[in-house]
């Protein structure tokens, strides 16, 4: 799990989500093949996967056994039938149902930094599929495991409800899903009220985490029906057109799909399943389903018949003609366009060297000057991050922010007057690229033929892709700014000494409320991640800093939860790895001191089922 959280905090362009709670899951769900990104910890990670998913393959083979002879006198056969290449297929035992390796794994890791006690993270629900097999959920931390996650809830057939008190002993636990009332409740001929496997309602409560360091992380197996298999209902549609079906709403929001082999009023699919009424965003006509909202084709210059009027399809682009179903992060809008092409990743920058870069850290941060504050603005999972400053005697801050990660860009300023997209938009900042951002384009990136650069900038009120504000300010207050910034192999800074950026004063002697933010894996001026920003509040004379636990922009919500810290106490927020350009061989490099701005260059596991069959009560965990 330590690999699997290290790859999380590297990769890019992870499935999101954002709980009512506050809760936020970023996740992996791999089939029996998959593609993980080419970082260290995600190379690492996948050398440790073939034995972990092996044991699961022996333990689920081993339950689909036992269950199949407990069963099986019984059961009428045969369970399932289908049709494969034309075909007839049959399916007569659990055994033979779950041995054509139909699943889908998730590895999730969950942050709970928004205190919304009145909520569950998950309300009670049921999985599709035949059943789960999960590992508890571990508390990790900076350093490694802290102990096994509460707040799980089971919900009996009787209705009464139980927390299930899983500790360090427990490596892996079945749960029935509703598949098993398409496969054996329905299929029984006899005792049906003692051999009925009653289908699991549970539900997930989190605790605000006041260490933000921590994160919950969890895997679980789910065992799909057969895709060849008919549905009970149909002898013509199969379970592997209705999966495909449910795949296909999420990109077209197609009403159509809704009721088809649901297993209850609420359409409920995948690992904790999703919500019909709250998750599948039905969006309406003059509207497309974008970046993780509906998005109104007017603001588009398109109508709901402009693409089909020049033979072309509406979908959810982005500048590089690559389309997403809606459900991703980044520069997409509504477009016309008949591309197929999928979205990739931009080309990656070189990242660090683990074997020398940790030792090089101490000697990065370390300054000649010295400053009379400091605190850490690490967010879990992401890059070490320090800010340091003092006040000088004409009133000014001088100051340092270092990231512990190679540089793609870095930027620290004013939140937007309004707070929106978590003080992005609006936002006066500082911004330090490794080439000036003249010429650049959202389809090529940075031009690299140019010169690294430092400078001031004010972020789209409306949009956050730096393709709208892409310029740096040019005035007489934006050249007053002076900053410079540092870069080596594996680490960055910004430093500047000021008193305004862009004309708008700093409140010495009160507080601002400030943003930083950086990319450490590409030239694009791409999304800097949930690891790798955060929004906070400092009083610049006593050296507090209160940080804002923020929602991902996925839920667009404003949600906050406020934790105090002074100096050189750890703070966190939840959001993604940043920053990166290369310069010489892994010793800081530094700018000429005291740039002016404004563009201005400057340089074996062994697993142990638990499955307990209250008979009375048919609770199956």
């Amino acid at each position: 799990m330590d690999d699997f959280a290290d790859c999380l905090a590297e990769s890019r362009d992870v499935a999101s989500v954002v709980f009512p709670d506050g809760t936020i899951r970023r996740s992996f769900a791999m089939g029996d093949s998959y593609v993980l990104p080419s970082t260290p910890s995600c190379r690492a990670w996948d050398a440790s996967l073939a034995p972990f998913r092996s044991a699961i393959d022996s333990v689920v083979e081993e339950f689909a056994r036992c269950l199949s002879a407990e069963m099986g006198s019984f059961l009428m056969q045969p369970l399932l039938t289908g049709r494969s290449n034309s075909e007839a297929v049959t399916w007569n035992t659990v055994y033979e149902v779950v041995s054509g390796r139909e699943y889908l794994d998730h590895f999730h890791s969950y942050h709970k930094i928004v205190d919304g006690k009145e909520k569950k993270t998950m309300e009670f629900h049921v999985d599709q599929g035949l059943f789960l097999a999960f590992t508890p959920g571990w508390i990790r931390g900076v350093d490694g495991f802290v102990g096994i996650s509460k707040g799980f809830y089971v919900r009996d057939s009787v209705g009464s409800e139980y927390e299930l008190m899983l500790d360090e002993s427990d490596d892996l636990v079945i749960m029935i899903g509703d598949g098993v009332n398409q496969v054996i409740n329905s299929k029984l001929t006899k005792d049906k009220s003692i051999k009925s496997l009653h289908v699991t309602p549970h539900a997930l409560s989190l605790n605000t985490q006041q260490d933000l360091t921590l994160s919950r992380l969890w895997f679980g197996r789910m065992m799909l029906l057969p895709k060849d298999a008919f549905v009970s209902s149909s002898d013509d549609t199969t379970f592997g057109q209705i999966r495909q079906n449910v795949i296909q709403h999420f990109s077209t929001n197609n009403n159509s799909v809704l009721g088809i082999g649901c297993s209850s009023s609420q359409l409920q699919i995948g690992l904790h399943g999703i919500s019909s009424s709250r998750d599948l965003q039905e969006c309406a006509e003059d509207e497309l389903f974008c970046w993780f909202k509906c998005m109104p084709l007017a603001d588009y210059g398109l109508t709901a018949t402009t693409c089909s009027e020049r033979s072309l399809k509406l979908q959810c682009a982005n500048p590089r003609d690559q389309v997403s179903d809606g459900a991703m992060h980044g520069d997409f809008y509504p477009a016309c366009t008949n591309s197929t092409n999928p979205v990739t990743d931009y080309p990656l920058i070189e990242q660090q060297d683990n074997l020398t870069c940790p030792d090089l850290w101490e000697e990065f941060v370390t300054t000649e000057d010295e400053y009379d504050h400091m605190v850490e603005l690490t967010v879990a999972g992401g890059a070490e991050t320090h800010f340091m400053w003092s006040l000088t005697d004409d009133n000014k801050i001088k100051a340092r922010l270092v990231h512990n990660n190679v540089f793609g860009w870095l930027a620290m300023g004013f939140a937007g007057p309004d707070g929106g997209h978590n003080g992005m938009l609006g936002g006066q900042i500082l911004l330090a690229t490794p080439y000036r951002t003249e010429n650049y384009s959202p389809v090529t990136g940075l031009d690299t033929s140019n010169e690294p650069s430092i400078g001031t900038y004010i972020i789209d009120a409306n949009n956050t892709a730096f393709r709208h504000w892409q310029d740096p300010i040019e005035t007489d207050e934006a050249f007053a700014t002076v900053a410079s910034f540092e870069s080596s192999d594996c680490s960055t800074a910004i430093s500047f000494e000021s008193s305004h950026i862009n004309g708008r004063e700093f409140n010495t002697n009160g507080t601002d409320e400030m943003i930083w933010a950086g990319n450490s894996v590409d030239y694009y001026m791409g999304y800097h991640g949930p690891l790798s920003r955060m929004r906070f509040t400092i009083d610049w004379k006593s050296g507090k800093v209160t940080t804002s636990s923020i929602l991902e922009e996925e839920s667009h919500e404003e949600s906050q939860s406020d934790q105090t810290l002074t100096d050189n106490e750890s703070t966190i927020s939840i959001e993604e790895v940043a920053s990166d350009l290369a310069s010489t061989d892994g010793k800081p490099s530094s700018v000429d001191a005291a740039e002016i701005v404004s563009g201005a260059p400057s340089n074996n596991i062994l697993i142990w089922v638990i499955w307990v069959l209250v008979a009375g009560i048919g609770v199956f965990v």
